[in-house]
């Protein structure tokens, strides 16, 4: 009355891993497609857009995935390529505003230089005038 447990695999069972053999059912054919049942191996799957295998022609799907694709793919290059310009138009701009500041800076300096040294030959002069004995006092003299 007691049954033992089934030793090995039963005919027909799903194997519990990928290791165990698989035993065929009933004549022993291997590689019978049966109609419903997914296939063995990933490889045969095929992916959308893909063209199918036995050189058939493409699904109306497949067709219009793979344009859908060339269409998204040539919006994704223009938009990239567009984004690149205004980048390089940008950095062309701030290179040319660089430039004219420098150029202005170096004419702003120009002038300083040009500014301090007449100042000073105004200061020499001034002692000058300042220094001489000839002349009244000038330093504390009231104006008329």
């Amino acid at each position: 009355m007691s049954q033992r447990p089934p030793r090995g695999p039963i005919p027909g069972e799903a194997s519990e891993s990928d290791s165990d053999p698989e035993l065929p059912l009933g004549g022993g054919r291997v590689g019978v497609k049966v109609p419903g049942e997914a296939s063995e191996s990933e490889e045969s799957e095929e992916e959308p857009g893909a063209p199918p295998a036995g050189g058939a022609d493409p699904s109306l799907l497949q067709q219009r995935l793979r344009a859908g694709a060339r269409r998204l793919g040539g919006a994704v290059a223009r938009a990239a390529r567009g984004g690149f310009r205004g980048a390089a138009r940008g950095a062309a701009g701030v290179g040319a505003g660089l430039a004219r500041a420098q150029l202005r800076a170096a004419a702003a300096a120009h002038c300083l230089r040009a500014a301090r040294r007449d100042l000073s030959a105004v200061a020499a002069a001034v002692d000058i005038v300042a220094a001489c004995t000839l002349l009244p006092d000038v330093r504390g003299a009231p104006l008329r």
